[in-house]
């Protein structure tokens, strides 16, 4: 199994490599998903953070 990059920049241009390989139908699909759950897993990744600040001495 190929190890996915921890670098953000190198994440980005993973991600948008593989964006040009998908048809425009999955391309659609992909936004449509996204609008429809991106708030809430923004919301649950906020709260997760909030909570790690919290933890800290």
């Amino acid at each position: 199994m190929p190890r996915l990059p921890t670098n953000p920049v190198s994440a980005g241009f993973l991600l948008y490599k593989a964006w040009r390989r998908l048809p425009a139908k999955q391309r659609r699909q992909l936004l449509d998903a996204a609008r429809r759950h991106g708030p809430a897993a923004a919301a649950a990744l906020a709260a997760v953070a909030k909570t790690r600040a919290r933890k800290k001495p």
